[in-house]
């Protein structure tokens, strides 16, 4: 048997499997057993990837909190305060959401009060940069 008749060959049996499933609902709860365990596990929780082992952070910024807004508005005692609210996750958070460091150099920092400096200057260094041609 040729590759092209073998393929042929299982695509008309799994023809014929499907209407017999579709006529027959004995052979279809019998048949779908694995199927249903598969379902569940993929309703139940996502699992990480074998790459990926870290356990993920679900962490939000806080709505309506853009730092830059702040910046703009109330300066850098501004944004020292109302950073000052957030824990270090938060913080992680808000840097990672804003793209303030792409080469993540802050996931390792543990204070609080680091991370909110970083974000000063982070913010800082964005929103001023540029500026000497404006004038």
């Amino acid at each position: 048997m040729s590759s092209y008749d073998m393929g042929t060959a299982m695509a008309d049996f799994l023809r014929l499997l499907a209407e017999e499933v579709e006529k027959n609902q004995a052979l279809a709860k019998r048949l779908a057993v694995p199927f249903d365990e598969m379902i569940k596990k993929s309703r139940s929780k996502p699992t990480a990837s074998a790459g990926n082992k870290r356990k993920k952070t679900n962490l939000e910024v806080p709505e309506g909190f853009d730092p830059f807004q702040i910046y703009h508005d109330q300066g850098r005692v501004g944004l020292c305060a109302a950073l000052e609210r957030y824990d270090a996750r938060q913080c992680k958070a808000i840097l990672s959401h804003f793209a303030l460091d792409p080469s993540r150099s802050y996931v390792r920092w543990r204070k609080q009060e680091r991370l909110a400096n970083f974000i000063i200057e982070r913010v800082k260094a964005i929103s001023e940069k540029g500026k000497v041609f404006m004038d």
